[in-house]
């Protein structure tokens, strides 16, 4: 009887590659998926204006996503490369696109994920609440009464998506770059806290241009932003670091689910 071959295996380059294009495609999904919510969040004039486009709204939303899509090819390249040189890595995805042994899952980290995803998204919306009065008038009218499946859309942008984004590409690249300063064998724990803060405070501060469209920049709508949109970031990074690319996005996941599905926000 012969003897079958075995499964050839693959080089980390082509092996990086196919966990490139897999991530790239969720990514692209997560855009495509958040485009109804975004455009409920758009003023009247903007509304206006997109509709009078010459070109329609669902060719705007899927070359958007594809522009998004080049994008996420690059950088999740970039992140997966430098990952393996700093110890953090994205196991169960690879093990699914590439076929080599599931690790084993965390239990305690899952855990975590669960937990800083419900408490995590419910004291986001205490402190959205604690922020109302403090906040100055709007320039526009905030209606949140967004249907529910648009709503439920929208995690898939923030648990994946921005996970690649954040997580996958910048937080990796701050670790690699203090790493390569410091010169030191493996990254240091300050290192990878370093990266996680950065990475998040980066998060709040990409939020500003959004949130100038609804209020002046003030004292408390900057501070508002950074502690809103930051608040969970050096929990997911840490999720990251210590268990993988998977749990921060598990967390992710929940917490907007907690967010816009639950809190309806």
């Amino acid at each position: 009887m012969q003897a079958m071959n075995p499964q050839p295996t693959l080089s980390p380059r082509t092996a990086r590659l196919k966990l490139t294009l897999f991530w790239a495609a969720l990514g692209t999904l997560g855009v495509i998926a958040v485009f109804p919510y975004q455009l409920e969040l758009l003023s009247p004039a903007q509304t206006s204006q997109l509709s009078n486009a010459p070109v329609p709204l669902p060719v705007i939303a899927v070359l958007s996503a594809l522009q998004t899509g080049v994008l996420l090819i690059i950088l999740n390249w970039i992140g997966l490369l430098l990952a393996e040189r700093v110890g953090l890595n994205s196991a169960i995805a690879n093990a699914l696109v590439n076929r080599t042994r599931m690790p084993a899952v965390s239990k305690p980290h899952v855990v975590l994920a669960v937990i800083t995803g419900i408490i995590g998204g419910g004291m986001i919306l205490a402190l959205d609440r604690a922020f109302s009065p403090l906040m100055p008038a709007a320039k526009q009218n905030i209606d949140l009464n967004i249907s529910f499946w648009k709503r439920a859309l929208a995690t898939l942008y923030g648990g994946i998506t921005e996970e690649l984004l954040i997580r996958l590409f910048l937080m990796t690249s701050i670790i690699w770059l203090i790493h390569a300063f410091t010169r030191n064998t493996r990254p240091s724990a300050s290192a990878y806290w370093t990266g996680i803060i950065i990475a998040t405070l980066l998060f709040g501060l990409g939020h500003l241009p959004a949130t100038a469209n609804i209020w002046p920049l003030t004292g408390v709508v900057i501070s508002r932003a950074l502690i809103l949109n930051g608040l969970l970031g050096t929990l997911f990074g840490y999720l990251y670091w210590k268990a993988g690319l998977e749990y921060a996005m598990l967390a992710h996941f929940i917490a907007d689910i907690t967010l816009h599905v639950i809190g309806g926000s």
